[in-house]
């Protein structure tokens, strides 16, 4: 199932959007996110919390990246298309069910799923672009 796998772009990937995240969770959005929440993040499971976040990312990254090769996504548009598709059709529907039947307010809904969106554009794009070894070599031939 993971044949075709370009593992350095998919850590490539994963970094960028840990990256994204401490961004748009901090510095860009933080302040909206908190308010939007309603209680402050803890910090008492901060390492925790943040090393399930990595590796729900990489989860996340290796199932796009397996996606783009099963439907033959094969250029940067088709990879961003998958990706989008992707986010709309498995993301946004779950954040949404978590919006009418958890209490998530509609602005929390927004940051979260804006911030997926442009997670799984830039991880498909990534994916796309970044050429190594057997990846290299395929999509020169």
């Amino acid at each position: 199932m993971l044949k075709g796998v370009n593992w350095i772009a998919v850590i490539i990937a994963v970094v960028l959007l840990e990256g994204l995240g401490f961004l748009w969770y901090g510095p860009l959005f933080g302040k909206a996110w908190i308010a939007a929440l309603g209680h402050d993040v803890s910090t008492a499971n901060a390492n925790m919390m943040m090393a399930v976040g990595v590796v729900n990312t990489l989860v996340c990254v290796v199932g796009l990246s397996w996606l783009i090769n099963r439907t033959g996504a094969a250029t940067l548009g088709a990879a961003v298309a998958a990706s989008v598709a992707a986010w709309f059709f498995f993301s946004l529907t779950t954040q949404s069910l978590e919006y009418l039947y958890m209490g998530m307010t509609l602005r929390l809904l927004e940051i979260n799923a804006a911030f997926q969106l442009v997670s799984f554009v830039v991880a498909g794009a990534t994916l796309n672009l970044v050429k190594f070894g057997a990846a290299a070599q395929t999509a020169a031939a």
